[in-house]
């Protein structure tokens, strides 16, 4: 209780920081719909789904995509959003409960890295700037109200946490093998991508202190790094297993990714005012969507290379340079185009997801060193919050939302827009349907029929109990296929005995009937899922156990 008393001026400042990011959200009565609003949205309403039928780990989503199902749990983990799905259970609104967790994510990542900055500059002032700095960059902005790229936005919780531990680990020499794995263990569960730049970043630290590391730095982190190797394997492993078993749009999207057409040109760098555009070279000024990291950020973190030496830290300086570094790679004079082996990142912009938490520390850092005075700090910390007011205003302007009291339900009748706006899946739920077999069918012209392989509507009718499909068969035999995704782990079942599925030619689950007889189909997951399932949560308790349990004190 102390050390919560302790820290209560900077709990009250990350809440008042919190606000002044997030007040849109409470002035408007509806969810402004931006590029992936509608998807993560959706994560909440099916997994909520899910939990009331006590599955809380779920593979599949039955009623997405128009019923036929659909596997982004697999692909984009749901564990973080479990909080806002039993707050809508209980009452919430879905949106409300987006809007809650887009909240939460401004104010616990706002935490995180002033006690990041704290730890690592040593300095109660500079850590009030960068978690300022931090929580009002652009970047940040565009994540939450362009973008609305929440599982981005739950990633800046623990890129900090991270940070912090890599510092602990390899400069200070402290066996801080437990936040390591929060930091990297957190990531997996939020965003894929920005958890590979994070174990890029744990890599880099790690080789440039290479010459510092002795056995007991060595062996803290292999035990943080597979203590969340372990923690995360139920999620990791069932993912890459999914990935083998068939060709998935996001597989094809990344072998083809044009990253050049995403680089940033110069004058992008310089913008400075929110646009509710697109990502892209071509698209002009007023249509392109502010991807830097402010100019707080891009230009006042080069103060730190003038300080003199005595007061330069190593660590401070590693992340200095490597901030700088990402910023300028996102740059269009990258040959991006000839790199497509990094098609993956998808944008090269990405890279400012690191340079953001990098460049917080060691600007705050140098402008505290250089204006000494708090008064002085505090100015900045002021125009700071000033700047954000100015590029969230404009959110105001939007029209375009789920009303706060609209049901799932009536948003997928197409009560907002078309629920597949010119896609031939439910875009509205899938987004850019990363997930779904390259050979799918057109979803909008596919009646979810009991068909033979050839396609022929085989006139049998069905029940649907959440996940479970039921069916009866008289005398078919042969290959039958059900209105339902294939995805490696569905199983058809008849009087106790399993028959394993298959893709038909459209990617829907194909199985061979064996005659007459009730048959269900369900998803029960892959062996390889079951026992990474077991092996995690065994990792979490012995965790747990480890974490508290007390010291043996000797009895005189």
């Amino acid at each position: 209780m102390k050390k919560l008393s302790a820290w209560l001026p900077e709990i009250v400042f990350c809440a008042v920081l919190t606000a002044l990011m997030m007040y849109p959200y409470a002035v408007l009565d509806f969810l402004p719909v931006e590029h992936d609003t509608f998807f993560h949205v959706s994560r909440i309403e099916h997994l909520s789904n899910a939990v009331r039928h006590l599955d809380l780990l779920p593979g599949i989503y039955p009623r997405e995509n128009m019923n036929f199902g659909y596997a982004s749990s697999l692909f984009y983990s749901d564990v973080l959003l479990l909080i806002p799905a039993l707050l809508h259970i209980l009452g919430l609104s879905v949106v409300n409960a987006y809007k809650l967790t887009a909240a939460a994510s401004v104010f616990f990542a706002c935490l995180s890295m002033l006690a990041c900055a704290r730890r690592i500059t040593k300095d109660r002032t500079a850590s009030f700037l960068a978690a300022a700095a931090y929580t009002f960059s652009n970047y940040r902005i565009t994540d939450i109200y362009v973008r609305g790229a929440m599982g981005e936005m739950l990633s800046f919780i623990f890129l900090p946490v991270l940070i912090a531990a890599l510092y602990r680990i390899l400069w200070e020499k402290e066996d801080a093998w437990f936040p390591l794995a929060c930091g990297l263990a957190g990531l997996v569960f939020c965003h894929n991508l920005t958890f590979l730049m994070g174990a890029l970043l744990c890599a880099l630290l790690f080789f440039i202190r290479i010459r510092h590391v002795e056995k007991p730095v060595f062996l803290t982190m292999c035990r943080g790094v597979f203590t969340a190797f372990l923690v995360t394997l139920f999620f990791t492993f069932p993912m890459i297993e999914q990935l083998k078993s068939q060709e998935l749009i996001v597989s094809h999207y990344n072998d083809r990714a044009a990253l050049g057409y995403y680089a940033m040109d110069p004058w992008q760098y310089i913008a400075n005012r929110t646009v509710f555009g697109l990502a892209g070279r071509d698209l002009g000024h007023t249509k392109t969507m502010l991807e830097n990291a402010g100019w707080f950020l891009t230009f006042v973190s080069f103060l730190y290379f003038f300080l003199p030496k005595e007061k330069k830290s190593s660590c401070i300086t590693v992340l200095a340079v490597t901030g700088s570094l990402c910023l300028v790679l996102c740059g269009s004079w990258i040959p991006w185009d000839s790199l497509s082996f990094l098609g993956v990142l998808q944008f090269p912009w990405r890279l400012n997801t690191v340079a953001v938490p990098l460049l917080s520390v060691s600007a705050s850092y140098a402008v505290c060193a250089f204006l000494k005075k708090d008064i002085r700090i505090c100015a900045v910390i002021a125009l700071l919050a000033l700047e954000s007011v100015y590029h969230t205003l404009p959110v105001l302007s939007r029209t375009f939302g789920i009303p706060g009291d609209m049901s799932w339900d009536e948003v997928r009748s197409g009560a907002v827009c078309d629920p597949c706006y010119s896609a031939y899946y439910a875009r509205i739920e899938l987004a850019g349907g990363d997930y779904l077999p390259v050979s799918s069918p057109d979803f909008r012209e596919r009646e979810r029929k009991i068909t033979d392989a050839a396609g022929n509507d085989l006139h049998i009718a069905f029940t649907e109990d959440y996940d479970t499909l039921r069916f009866t068969l008289t005398d078919e035999t042969g290959m039958i296929v059900l209105p339902r995704t294939w995805y490696k782990g569905y199983a058809v079942c008849k009087n106790g005995k399993r028959i394993d599925t298959h893709p038909s030619s459209v990617s829907l689950v194909m199985f061979e009937s064996t005659g007459a007889g009730t048959y269900t189909l369900e998803y029960e997951g892959t062996w390889l899922r079951r026992i990474c399932i077991w092996i995690s949560l065994l990792t979490l308790l012995a965790v747990i156990a480890v974490k508290t349990k007390r010291p043996v004190r000797n009895r005189p």
